[in-house]
């Protein structure tokens, strides 16, 4: 038994390895692809792409193992079934499920770590990642001088090209200094440059051939009439310093980003559950005490607010509160303008005579207004709180689900692979796609739900594993059997005696 789980053993550990990196792999262009805008042009150097993509490669890690594990299973069992291994090892005794046990218990090993590096790794990963992402983002895209087009990139100066021999070597060029004095009061005419780097691309230098410059300097102020000077030089070379720090690639403090959901590791995210509540709490608790005062006639002595800090930490009271008032005022679009005016309008219909008709109608319209749009402000505030409770419990709850997504990929794998029979690349490959499409479509899905408040988030980080797995039952059940589900020949078979008893019929 022990080459047997040796065997299987080394037979999966060599296509996962192979199929983990190669979907990291494929996720990875994905990801470069859509940042592809950003990245291009902005002359970074090797260390600081390397540094990006380890980064990504981290971030990506979750999604390519239980697709890695899928790919894996089916391929190893495929081959073991298309060899008649499997049937040799069935007809010596030992059942399906004692073949497919090391393998199980090495899928728990592998989702042990997933969620490890889900909770560890993956955090720092993407606060180094998004970050080094927003660096990136808000570059200079490297120098790039076009004939005929006037560049403005270095401050303070602005340069017209002519034509470009190659990188270094210019003809007809044209500098407007604006960093001597303001406006276009100093320019530079050349016939050709040398342009060439030095101290690490730090400054660069532009060495002139045959020019003039112009130079126009603005007299100082005074009751006396302005007399600008003017100066013309000609010149067989000169050389201009340019310094190209603004350039460089400026690294923004990574503590702020740490407040992002996907920075937080599930002690983080828990307490930010909790802090947004109280939020939350403190935020209804506002709505009732300033929707309150709105009310002459409904509701002024239902509700009687107990002063001090026991009130705000008391969430039965509160909830309590808070529930009597939306049994009373559940929406807004309730209490629209009509229901305020008419309501007005009859509490005050006894003093009609007194204030007079418009001034009723005007107090009432105003006064329904106003508390139609206090409403309006706390309901959107307490919607943003649900929405970001929502995400942090999402990716709280993501940690978890997206790990057992191992064990969920390994029981629709391996059972698939001995129902098939199919080793290789081909048809494993495309099976795999086509599960691993279903996973991330549920994933997708539930995640927009859930931030809209539609599922609950737990159901959002679940609901792929809780359609996955009966699936995976299932074709273990049929592989205990040795159903022959995936075969042609079976389902040719059936509808042949099908159509014959419905002839003898």
């Amino acid at each position: 038994m022990r080459k047997i789980d040796s065997l299987i053993i080394k037979s999966f550990i060599g296509p996962f390895l192979i199929t983990f990196f190669v979907v990291v792999f494929i996720l990875l262009l994905q990801f470069m692809l859509k940042y592809f805008d950003d990245i291009l042009g902005k002359d970074l150097s090797i260390d600081v792409l390397l540094e990006f993509l380890f980064y990504f490669a981290v971030r990506i890690t979750p999604d390519a193992l239980p697709l890695a594990i899928l790919l894996s299973s089916i391929m190893t069992f495929g081959n073991l079934g298309e060899h008649n291994e499997l049937v040799a090892i069935k007809s010596s005794g030992v059942s399906l499920l004692r073949t497919l046990f090391p393998l199980f218990i090495i899928s728990v090993l592998i989702t042990f770590f997933a969620f490890f590096s889900n909770n560890n790794f993956v955090p720092k990963a993407n606060l180094k990642a998004l970050s080094l992402l927003y660096d990136i983002k808000r570059k200079k895209p490297s120098m790039d001088l076009k004939e005929g087009q006037f560049y403005s990139g270095i401050p303070g100066y602005t340069i017209k090209v002519q034509k470009k021999i190659d990188d270094k070597l210019l003809q007809g060029v044209i500098i407007y200094d604006h960093v001597t004095y303001p406006g276009n009061n100093r320019v530079i005419l050349s016939d050709s440059s040398y342009m060439y780097s030095v101290l690490n691309n730090r400054y660069l230098i532009f060495e002139l051939f045959d020019g003039y410059s112009f130079t126009e300097v603005p007299s100082a102020k005074s009751r006396v009439k302005k007399i600008n000077q003017f100066y013309r030089n000609e010149f067989s070379s000169m050389k201009i310093v340019f310094d190209m720090s603004s350039f460089d690639l400026e690294r923004t403090k990574e503590e702020l980003f740490a407040g992002d959901y996907r920075m937080k590791n599930i002690n983080q995210l828990s307490n930010s559950i909790d802090s947004l509540g109280y939020n939350k709490s403190m935020q209804k608790y506002i709505m009732l005490k300033t929707s309150n005062s709105f009310y002459r006639y409904h509701m002024k002595n239902k509700f009687i607010f107990p002063s001090g800090v026991d009130f705000i930490r008391s969430e039965l009271k509160e909830e309590s509160l808070v529930h009597d008032y939306y049994s009373f005022m559940d929406t807004t679009n309730y209490f629209s303008d009509s229901f305020f005016l008419n309501n007005k309008i009859k509490l005050d219909i006894n003093n009609i005579d007194k204030v007079g008709t418009n001034k009723v109608y005007t107090m009432a319209l105003n006064n329904a207004r106003n508390i139609k749009t206090n409403l309006s402000i706390n309901s959107a505030k307490i919607k943003s709180h649900d929405y970001e409770i929502n995400k942090n419990k999402i990716e709280l709850f993501k940690k978890y689900a997206q790990a057992f997504a191992c064990i969920s990929m390994f029981l629709i794998g391996a059972p698939l692979g001995s129902l098939i029979k199919k080793g290789g690349i081909g048809i494993p490959v495309i099976i795999s796609i086509v599960f691993y499409i279903i996973y991330y479509v549920l994933n997708i899905l539930g995640l927009k739900w859930a931030r809209e408040s539609i599922i609950s988030p737990e159901l959002a980080a679940w609901q792929a594993n809780l359609i996955l797995l009966p699936i995976g039952l299932f074709l273990l059940y049929h592989t205990r059997k040795d159903s022959k589900i995936f075969e042609f020949d079976y389902y040719r078979d059936y509808f042949n005696k099908f159509f014959k008893r419905y002839k003898n019929h």
